[in-house]
């Protein structure tokens, strides 16, 4: 024996079988461990694989959109359809006498989804300007609900109003402090049509834009001076006896004649009066023609009636501009003149 304990036969032996034992379990466990590895590395090679092919698809997803709307904007351009911006613009007859030219000046141009917030609404507006085109109404707004158009009109005369926004302040304290400041009252609606006729140039008529020379189809806020539209609507302005510069001239025209007729609508609604050169608003309305709007009065009995009907027998040409005051410098002589 070596001591206490066991002998050391016994000591050897045991030693023996316990290496033995770890000999016999280590490629158990080494076994285990490569399975276990293996299948992680099966399983991370799958998910990358998958991974793999799940980017690739999606990028050809992703190409083929930018494809697909690259396609769709050139055909919409070829067309000269533009429904992405609305174009608000003047409408004047100044230069129809002189020049037989009915001219547009642009006020902003703007992203469709800044100016029609509301999605509801941008989708009515779109999809009635197809309608437009497709009747040939130029005037959508004839074709909204009496309940959108008043949302859509409104919505336009907050982004109107803001071009002017610093002279309605300057208007304002035009009543405290001396000023030259004066008022002209405008009317605007919506419409949406393509000019069709050829006129126009690069810088002279010698440098013609081609023989496609085709407007764009767009949305406009178009605007006209709401006396002009008497003037139009009375007859006191008409076309010129040489006719009109151009095509184009003459499209815009259309498109004042029927701006008139909705404006002498609407006048003549109001006031029962069929001559829409001398009717005015109304005592309950700003931007009279009488200077008897200062006396106090009732407010007009047809207004009134209107407004107790439950159901208003409203027609699709009915309600559709707006008016819009827009204030504006004037020099001392030219208010002088104006008052006397």
């Amino acid at each position: 024996p070596t001591g206490r304990g066991l002998p050391r036969e016994s000591s050897v032996s045991m030693a023996s079988l316990a290496s033995g034992t770890l000999d016999r379990r280590r490629p158990v466990v080494a076994k285990v461990i490569i399975a276990v590895v293996r299948a992680l590395s099966s399983r991370t090679a799958l998910a990358m694989v998958a991974g793999g092919l799940l980017a690739s698809f999606l990028r050809l997803l992703q190409d083929w959109g930018r494809r697909r709307r690259q396609q769709k904007a050139e055909h919409l351009w070829k067309r000269h359809v533009d429904f992405s911006v609305v174009q608000a613009c003047i409408l004047t007859t100044e230069h129809l006498q002189s020049l037989g030219r009915v001219e547009k000046r642009t006020l902003f141009v703007k992203p469709i989804s800044e100016v029609f917030r509301n999605d509801y609404i941008l989708a009515s507006v779109l999809e009635t300007a197809e309608k437009a085109v497709s009747s040939h109404e130029p005037f959508l707004v004839t074709q909204l609900s009496q309940e959108d158009k008043w949302h859509v009109l409104n919505t336009c005369s907050n982004h109107l109003s803001s071009c002017f926004a610093p002279y309605h302040v300057f208007f304002n304290e035009a009543r405290r402090v001396e000023s030259y400041y004066k008022s002209a009252w405008y009317c605007f609606t919506l419409t949406c049509a393509q000019t069709e006729a050829s006129g126009r140039w690069f810088i002279t008529p010698f440098k013609p834009v081609g023989k496609d020379d085709v407007g764009m189809l767009r949305i406009r806020i178009v605007m006209m001076n709401e006396q002009e539209l008497r003037d139009v609507a009375s007859g006191a302005i008409e076309p010129p006896s040489f006719g009109f510069f151009n095509g184009r001239h003459e499209s815009r025209w259309n498109v004042v004649q029927r701006f008139a007729e909705l404006f002498e609508r609407q006048v003549t609604r109001v006031t029962g009066q069929s001559d829409v050169g001398d009717a005015d608003w109304g005592p309950n309305l700003c931007g009279r023609l009488s200077s008897s709007s200062k006396k106090k009065a009732a407010s007009n009995p047809l207004l009134v009636a209107l407004a107790e009907q439950t159901t208003p027998d409203y027609q699709p040409e009915d309600n559709s501009i707006l008016r819009i005051h827009v204030p504006f410098p004037a020099s001392a002589g030219h208010v002088e003149k104006r008052d006397s």
